[in-house]
């Protein structure tokens, strides 16, 4: 960085503060009282890194509550970039450093188990902060289901946006791992509108699901799908918030 950072003394070691402003080094410069000393400064603008957050937390086994070794990605929502990937310990334990300012989604996968996968707005999270988030996964096992929470499509329609992508490929994943499974992709609405458009809908969105399945190599006899419409809700729809939960899309293994 040059002088009066770097001098003919040795310096080493340096450390950034989360703030993304204040640097430490160790330095046995000539002003030092003996030995290495602990230096800061503060770093020039066009050195300064992303200021960050912190997420950590534990995957567990949902039925056992035992800690899982599990696969973490950390999806920038804004431009569908992977940003990060994470082994968990042995027991499960993660620790994750983010640059601040983002929305991310969390996508969490071990062998054997459903996928884990939800967005956290962290956009307005501040500096230095830690979040706790604890995952359970849920073991694969016959009629076991799964409600997509990134799976999104154009507006009264059943064409799928590209950050639906990563949590479908995922579901690719699991396919591939467990080639004997048969599942089953079904579409729902809110009570917007006719319930004859709303079980097209759904339908067609069930459809457009199993549609970019097959384009990844698995096979349509292991894949169907059913539109419901607006016959089974899991929230109000006297809400905006309600009708958003019941406009979803999830799948069901129906064979292992």
């Amino acid at each position: 960085m040059g002088y009066p950072i770097n001098t003919i003394e040795n310096e080493g070691s340096l450390a950034v503060a989360a703030d993304g402003y204040t640097a430490y080094y160790a330095s046995d410069r000539e002003d030092s009282r003996g030995g290495l000393d602990i230096y800061s400064f503060t770093l020039p603008v066009d050195a300064r890194p992303f200021k960050t957050i912190y997420v950590k937390g534990v995957v567990t086994d949902l039925i056992s509550k035992k800690g899982l070794p599990a696969n973490l990605e950390l999806t920038d929502n804004a431009t569908g970039t992977i940003i990060n990937k994470v082994q968990t310990d042995e027991l499960g334990h993660y620790f994750i450093t983010l640059p601040e300012g983002k929305d991310y989604t969390f996508t969490v996968n071990r062998k054997g188990y459903l996928f884990y996968s939800s967005a956290y707005a962290l956009s307005g999270a501040a500096p230095d902060s830690t979040y706790v988030k604890n995952i359970a996964l849920e073991p694969i096992k016959l009629a076991s289901s799964f409600v997509f929470t990134q799976v999104l499509f154009e507006n009264n329609s059943f064409a799928l946006l590209p950050p639906s992508l990563p949590e479908l490929n995922k579901l690719v994943q699991i396919l591939e791992e467990n080639p004997s499974m048969h599942i089953q992709i079904s579409g729902h609405t809110d009570n917007v509108g006719k319930d004859t458009d709303n079980l097209t809908l759904s339908t067609n969105r069930a459809k457009a699901i199993v549609k970019y399945l097959s384009s990844k190599g698995i096979a349509a006899e292991r894949l169907t799908y059913k539109g419901f419409g607006s016959t089974e809700p899991i929230a109000t729809n006297a809400t905006a918030a309600g009708r958003a939960q019941n406009r979803r899309t999830s799948f069901t293994i129906t064979k292992l």
